[in-house]
């Protein structure tokens, strides 16, 4: 049976954890270091206690971290956030930093623990086991475009033997207004697909899911004004890991430009951000005209579309959108759901995870 531990007891586990761990006073000096921090950055103990702990962050990170700090220590609360760490050779580690509140007996918060781990290496394979994902995206999107490019050109080919046997000038007229319409069907999936390779080689940029709401939002106000449709907000204030803000803002304005897309002019979008335990819950909802019941299972699947030309219809969304939508959700760890009634319109529920898997 074990005896009472005492503090020597504490002193030897924490120093012999097998991740960095460094205590702080409120001030954020070092008030403990123990050995794996002293492998990793390359400086003792003794070397480091009464520095400021902010010093051995990258200069990018330290104001972050500061009011991660503070945040933790005021609320009681931990709080976590990547970090780099510059390495003599020029490159740079990637730490999980991880903050927790120290607590007295008197319930008073009188510094933190750091504890850090290095995911450099788990952040590299994460990276090629995305990059294999999108390449396999990639082949069944080759596959799906493969197929429409060949109706289009065999309906071409087609209209042209015909025209070709022929000597009727109205026919001939008739035929080359068809062509036309089949290449402008073919430019514009082009197009569509060159925009979304431009969005998948933007500069990544990394926020809170509040800014890239607002950002979204921003870009989509013009849009609704146009199409002569009503837009309404409502978005709680809450603190999340940062995201991909291109990969979110590419959700979202798929899932609205079909919103819009479903509305008559004088129409109604309603976009909303609320807090449900440890997630956060977007919503996008419109008054449209709503997806019959048998095509609610097939509307997340690559290249379907209830409105399209792919379709019938006559709008240029050729149905990539809602099955990149599921995919990429799906890849930051989140879901999505739909529900719809005809003659009510559309919502789409996404909820992401505030803290995501390192």
């Amino acid at each position: 049976m074990l005896q009472v531990l005492d503090d020597g007891f504490f002193r030897r586990l924490c120093e012999g954890l097998g991740f960095i761990c460094i205590a702080v006073d409120t001030e954020l000096r070092i008030v403990f270091w123990n050995e794996q921090a002293t492998h990793h950055f390359e400086h003792t103990q003794a070397e480091m206690v009464g520095t400021a702990f902010l010093e051995i962050l990258d200069e990018a990170d330290r104001d972050a971290a500061h009011k991660l700090f503070f945040e933790a220590m005021g609320q009681k609360q931990p709080r976590d956030m990547e970090v780099k760490y510059p390495q003599v050779d020029g490159q740079r580690t990637t730490l999980v930093l991880i903050i927790s509140p120290i607590i007295n007996d008197a319930g008073l918060c009188v510094g933190a623990s750091a504890g850090m781990r290095d995911i450099t290496q788990r952040k590299r394979m994460s990276q090629e086991l995305s990059q294999s994902r999108r390449m396999a995206s990639l082949g069944r999107v080759a596959g799906g475009i493969a197929h429409h490019f060949n109706n289009i050109l065999g309906g071409m080919l087609t209209s042209i033997d015909y025209v070709l046997s022929s000597d009727s000038p109205r026919e001939l007229r008739k035929t080359l207004r068809l062509l036309a319409q089949s290449i402008g069907r073919a430019t514009r999936i082009t197009n569509q697909l060159a925009a979304f390779a431009e969005s998948e080689n933007e500069l990544v940029e990394w926020k809170e899911l509040n800014p890239v709401l607002d950002d979204f939002i921003t870009k989509l106000r013009p849009k609704i004004a146009d199409a002569n449709q009503t837009l309404e907000t409502n978005f709680e204030t809450i603190h999340s890991d940062p995201y991909e803000s291109q990969r979110v803002q590419t959700v979202l304005e798929s899932i609205a430009q079909n919103a819009m897309e479903a509305m008559p002019p004088g129409g109604k979008l309603s976009v909303n951000l609320t807090r449900d335990d440890d997630v956060a819950v977007i919503q996008i909802r419109d008054n449209g005209c709503g997806i019959p019941e048998n095509l609610k299972e097939h509307i997340f699947e690559p290249f379907f579309t209830t409105k399209g030309e792919l379709a019938g219809g006559s709008s240029e969304n050729i149905g990539l959108g809602l099955a990149a939508v599921h995919g990429m959700v799906g890849e930051m760890g989140g879901t999505i759901r739909l529900n719809s009634k005809i003659g009510e319109g559309t919502e789409v529920t996404i909820r992401l995870p505030l803290q995501r898997k390192k």
